[in-house]
């Protein structure tokens, strides 16, 4: 049973990993994991924020969780969620050793930076996970 790890934030390109991480799911009789994270150390600073701000930010990606686990339900699919907090590369990462993943599935940034074509994200988790990765665009 193949074990998957999606990283989700929203985004229409994770929406489209987290159908692909089902879909193979489904296929391969395999389990999903999902994880979100909160981005601490991007802009604007989190300390900043006020704590209402800081609040929404994480009810949001709690939401977003709990309709993926949902969603993945619905097609016969169970999901385990992680919202964790810090850098979105490091973060999942460490979430693919911990769930030792053999497929993390991830979206393509829409909006690449630091000149890398798929996005900066993805760029450093493709470039570092120790499992294979899907990059969904």
């Amino acid at each position: 049973m193949p074990r998957i790890l999606v990283a989700i934030d929203g985004s229409a390109r994770s929406e489209k990993a987290l159908d692909t991480a089902v879909k193979l799911a489904q296929q391969n009789g395999g389990r999903v994991a999902a994880v979100s994270v909160l981005d601490s150390l991007g802009p604007p600073p989190w300390l900043q924020l006020s704590e209402a701000s800081r609040g929404q930010a994480r009810a949001r990606l709690e939401e977003l969780l709990q309709t993926a686990g949902n969603f993945a339900k619905s097609r016969g699919v169970l999901l385990s969620a992680m919202l964790r907090e810090g850098h979105p590369a490091d973060a999942i990462l460490a979430c693919a050793e911990e769930q030792q993943a053999e497929l993390l599935v991830l979206g393509a940034s829409s909006k690449p930076d630091r000149g890398a074509e798929i996005g900066g994200t993805a760029d450093l988790v493709s470039s570092h996970c120790p499992c294979d990765v899907l990059i969904v665009k």
